[in-house]
């Protein structure tokens, strides 16, 4: 896949026993590293340039799978680079659904109906890396982290107000 925020490998390795990928070094570290420390307006570029690889991506039927903030990484030039691919799902055209159980992300990422999903449920990958992206945009600006064992599913489901109780 070549795309100018997607990080690409360099070179490919088979060593003894495991298989090394070297990518380009990008001096201003991820996202979890910058968490809270940038103003709105970068931000929202960062998240921008992730939307762009995600359009890109969707559009072809792969699902990143694993979008978080230490999967996004920064160049010198402040610009964002998804990387990790090691989850990444195509999707049947057609069907646009996979099992749960075959849908990766981190667990602080996971959005309401994969966590409630058992392992024979169909959910929507591509809906899953679009509500990483809601958290990961909510982490930037709030500088809280996911995985500092923030609650944030039971904010979702307090906000959440069923069709009955409107």
């Amino acid at each position: 896949m070549k795309h100018p925020h997607i990080v690409p490998c360099v070179i490919a390795a088979r060593c003894p026993g495991y298989a090394a990928l070297a990518m380009p070094y990008y001096p201003r570290g991820d996202l979890a590293f910058l968490s809270g420390k940038q103003p709105p307006a970068q931000v929202h570029r960062y998240m921008t340039h992730v939307a762009r690889i995600l359009y890109y991506l969707h559009r072809r039927n792969i699902a990143h799978n694993d979008l978080k903030l230490e999967n996004v990484f920064v160049d010198a030039q402040k610009r964002a680079h998804v990387g990790d691919f090691g989850l990444a799902l195509k999707v049947k055209a057609m069907s646009r659904t996979a099992l749960a159980s075959g849908v990766g992300c981190s667990q602080d990422y996971w959005p309401p109906e994969k966590l409630a999903a058992g392992p024979r449920t169909r959910i929507d990958p591509f809906k899953v890396d679009v509500y990483a992206i809601g958290i990961m945009y909510w982490a930037l600006v709030s500088g809280e982290n996911p995985e500092q064992g923030l609650d944030y599913l039971s904010k979702v489901t307090s906000l959440y107000v069923s069709p009955d109780q409107r």
